[in-house]
């Protein structure tokens, strides 16, 4: 390789060529070393004095004294230590802290998005249930386009416990909400009977029936078709008897209760 000399040619040091080829006996190399250090401080300058010093088993300073020398400068200009032990100035550290910093946000975002999810998963699972709930303990009349021919309350010195609604033999009845049979047969001067305990406890008769189409421990829905109408037992023409039993005690008045209950006669 050709050479250049001259008031043109690159300036070199000596001392430093010698250093790094571990040419400088340790009397020179301390000094050039302190020198290096500079504004390190002189505790950092004779840690790294006696480094050097202790290490030149041939009265040589090795590249290992200047490595060492160049990284304490390194950590002094705000340079950072890497997991694998290699220095990384200030920019890499700085994008490397912004990159973590942006993975926690998007961690925390998504446990955001799965919470919300799951709030929203509840939520609607929620109204779902008190839907079908709403619907299961719904009311509904005992017939449709009911008829009304006789009240509750005394007559000929008894209490007609009851509505009766004027029905042809063989008009469908339904039940009146979600409930369980509890009896099913016949039921004296009833007739042929069905009685129906509902969600609620409240329990209802229907009687004088010309035909059974449930039996006891059925479980029932609003609107489910439970038998007919008819003539049997105690009773002066085709209709249907119907009582209300609160929590299936004394009967009340049907007519006010069902109107409590939203339903229209």
């Amino acid at each position: 390789m050709r050479r250049y000399s001259g008031r043109h040619a690159a300036p070199r040091h000596r001392a430093s060529r010698a250093l790094l080829h571990g040419a400088i006996p340790v009397g020179s190399a301390a000094a050039l070393l302190v020198s290096m250090s500079g504004s390190l401080g002189a505790a950092t300058a004779s840690a790294t004095v006696a480094s050097a010093s202790a290490t030149a088993a041939t009265q040589f300073v090795t590249p290992a004294s200047v490595v060492a020398v160049q990284a304490a400068l390194a950590q002094r200009d705000g340079a950072h230590t890497a997991s694998d032990g290699s220095l990384l100035d200030l920019g890499t550290a700085r994008e490397q802290g912004a990159i973590r910093a942006q993975r926690a946000t998007q961690e925390r975002e998504a446990v955001a998005a799965r919470e919300a999810k799951a709030k929203a998963a509840a939520k609607a699972k929620a109204a779902a249930k008190a839907k079908a709930t709403a619907k299961a303990h719904r009311w509904v009349a005992p017939l449709k386009r009911p008829v009304l021919t006789s009240n509750f309350g005394y007559r000929w010195g008894r209490l007609h416990a009851g509505l009766d609604f004027g029905a042809a033999v063989g008009t469908p009845l339904r039940a009146m909400s979600s409930g369980t049979v509890i009896k099913a047969g016949w039921g004296g001067g009833y007739g042929q009977k069905i009685e129906i305990r509902y969600w609620d406890g409240t329990v209802s008769y229907f009687a004088h029936l010309s035909e059974i189409a449930v039996e006891v421990g059925q479980k029932v829905t609003p609107g489910m078709f439970v038998g007919r109408s008819g003539n049997t037992g105690n009773s002066t023409g085709p209709h249907l008897h119907m009582e209300i039993h609160p929590g299936g005690g004394n009967p009340v008045d049907p007519k006010l209760w069902l109107s409590k209950h939203g339903v229209k006669l």
